[in-house]
């Protein structure tokens, strides 16, 4: 069972993941994008941490740096809603930073888990 932790305000995208990854065997902890820099709050470090760019922006991309800096194993994807050049720019920067894997707003389940399949979990 892996330790996943999901940075997002987005109601329905919690939902879906949580569901999604509750369904493989995982456990999910989520967190508000608002208090994203604490994801090393936890007691252990999670397997793999979910950061929905949307909603945290550029704190989604301190948890990036922080969580390789600190936490070099746990894994990293990225969910962005992919508008514009900027989406564009901050999916770049997120994969420049450490991000292994991401995905794109609206979530489909099928997406989700390849992700999870290609995180090793």
């Amino acid at each position: 069972m892996a330790r996943i932790v999901l940075i997002s305000d987005d109601d329905a995208l919690r939902q879906d993941m949580r569901s999604l990854v509750t369904t493989r065997g995982h456990s999910m902890r989520e967190q508000p994008a608002r208090d994203a820099c604490q994801v090393d709050c936890m007691r252990e470090p999670p397997d793999a941490a979910f950061v929905d760019l949307s909603a945290a922006g550029e704190y989604g991309l301190a948890v990036i740096v922080h969580t390789r800096l600190h936490m070099p194993d746990t894994r990293i994807a990225v969910i962005d809603a992919g508008r514009g050049c900027g989406s564009l720019d901050r999916l770049a920067r997120a994969v420049s930073l450490g991000a292994d894997d991401f995905m794109k707003k609206p979530l489909l389940a099928s997406d989700a888990a390849d992700v999870l399949e290609r995180l090793g979990l």
